[in-house]
């Protein structure tokens, strides 16, 4: 089944929409929700629920951990549907409110050395389709752009994709973000060596493959722009073909590209000896987070974060703890 095109149909259907449209209201993206909950609703209608009643024999048997599924996805949908029962108790239905979810270990975010980004963007510059499909090879063009785009500029995947070209300004180097996390709106500004690069592509997707498209990024039918399920296998797949995938412990994934360019900006700041603590509220807003602190937790993650910081920053010492060895 064609998931993305799904329309609601299961007696939950009018509440399902009234909650997405409540939550998008207060400033959340809710696709990958949405997504999780066209699947209940299909689950609901499998089991052939009549009334809306959010039971805790339903919500239990949704919540049930599926054969190779990982603990982290198993709690994810779980959680929507918490948040989806809070909204129903609230219209003054019956709904049970799951508590106990699955705990997946915390991991930390794989930062990617210089080396492995280099060989990440040889495996994405050599990449050529299996099928010689002219569609194919416009998308080969696609991810040489995007990928870049998304580590020099820290951009979250959603806002890569949805990019229309009036959302850029390649005169000036600037790209507008509109109706991002929290809706907000931001303008950045490009690398001169990305903007050329941008300039190229436009041109190569216009003279080259007749693409006129209003997305910077369409998919195969140019009418639509890439879902973050291409992207995310694309990065797998590019990945995969470098000659580091073999010894990684935890394989990264296309936000950690954003991490990437987060945690390099600081690097390069502290090395240089320029205050973190002055810069941070700049690169919080280039990055749309809500403060700094959300910014500096980026950095947290990172285990060489402790060294770097300690010698060269003030702010990581009284921001990052000593580790307690009996914690």
């Amino acid at each position: 089944m064609n998931i993305s095109g799904y329309q609601f149909q299961s007696c939950f259907a009018p509440y399902i929409k009234m909650f997405l449209h409540e939550k998008r209201a207060a400033g959340f993206i809710y696709e990958s929700e949405e997504w999780k909950l066209k699947h209940f609703d299909i689950f609901c209608i499998e089991e052939s629920i009549k009334e809306p009643c959010l039971s805790r024999d339903l919500v239990k048997k949704w919540g049930t951990l599926r054969d190779g599924e990982a603990l982290v996805t198993c709690s994810a949908r779980t959680s929507v549907i918490r948040q989806f029962a809070l909204f129903l108790v609230s219209l003054g239905l019956e709904a049970y409110i799951p508590s106990n979810f699955y705990k997946a270990e915390k991991t930390v975010v794989h930062i990617l050395l210089d080396a492995e980004i280099k060989a990440f963007f040889e495996a994405v510059d050599s990449y050529a389709p299996a099928v010689s499909i002219t569609g194919f090879y416009r998308l080969a063009a696609e991810y040489k752009v995007l990928f870049r785009l998304i580590y020099c500029c820290g951009l979250r995947i959603s806002e890569a994709r949805k990019l229309h070209w009036l959302d850029m300004d390649l005169r000036q180097g600037t790209i507008r973000i509109l109706h991002s996390k929290g809706h907000k709106d931001r303008l950045l500004y490009m690398p001169e060596d990305l903007t050329e690069l941008l300039r190229t592509y436009e041109k190569v997707l216009y003279d080259k493959y007749h693409c006129l498209s209003d997305w910077v990024f369409p998919a195969r039918e140019p009418e639509r722009c890439l879902s973050n399920c291409t992207i995310d296998k694309k990065f797998r797949e590019f990945w995969a073909l470098t000659p580091y995938a073999e010894y990684c412990d935890k394989a990264p994934t296309v936000h950690c590209l954003r991490h990437t360019f987060v945690v390099k900006r600081m690097n390069l700041w502290m090395e240089e000896g320029i205050p973190l603590k002055e810069m941070l509220p700049f690169l919080s807003r280039y990055l749309g987070h809500q403060s700094p602190n959300e910014t500096f937790y980026y950095y947290h993650q990172v285990a060489e974060a402790f060294r770097i910081i300690r010698s060269k920053d003030r702010t990581g010492k009284l921001m990052i703890p000593e580790v307690n060895t009996y914690e």
